[in-house]
């Protein structure tokens, strides 16, 4: 009888020991699987050109809407805005305004088109209508604007869709 509790010793140990390994084999097959799993690249490439349509998403850094002017009986708001640029250098841009005086709301579009030039990171449009020019800075997918008129600065930032 001891040969036998013996030899189950043994073949219990044996077993036991497999099992260990197979587990220890299973789990360094599934971290190796894991780790080649993730092939793609860690961040997306940076774009070349800022082509593509954006949206406003704030002026002075707050959300719309927004006031850009407002005093006892008069309210200028910024309600939306889209600007799109083609690869071919052309722009076109949309801004929804709402006007309140007492007694009267209004909401308008105001919209203009024309062609872009890009300089390093900073943009030049000029107005099909005017010949006017305004310009933008471009990072992290964003349009950026400064516009000044006498001591009021207003910046727009246009987020890509």
């Amino acid at each position: 009888m001891k040969e036998r509790k013996q030899r189950y010793s043994r073949s219990h140990w044996t077993n036991g020991r497999l099992r260990s390994l197979a587990y220890v084999a299973t789990f360094a097959a599934l971290t190796a699987a894991a780790a080649c799993g993730g092939d793609s690249p860690s961040a997306p490439a940076t774009p070349k050109t800022p082509d593509g349509s954006y949206t406003i998403s704030t002026v002075n850094g707050k959300s719309l809407p927004v006031a850009i002017f407002a005093d006892t009986n008069y309210t200028y708001e910024v309600m939306s805005g889209s600007l799109v640029l083609t690869t071919d250098g052309k722009y076109s841009v949309v801004t929804k305004f709402r006007q309140t005086v007492p007694g009267n709301v209004s909401i308008f579009p105001d919209s203009t088109g024309g062609t872009w030039v890009l300089s390093g990171t900073s943009i030049t449009f000029t107005n099909n209508d005017d010949k006017s020019t305004d310009t933008a800075s471009w990072a992290n997918g964003q349009l950026t604007f400064t516009e000044v008129d006498g001591k009021t600065t207003t910046t727009y930032v246009y987020a890509k869709k």
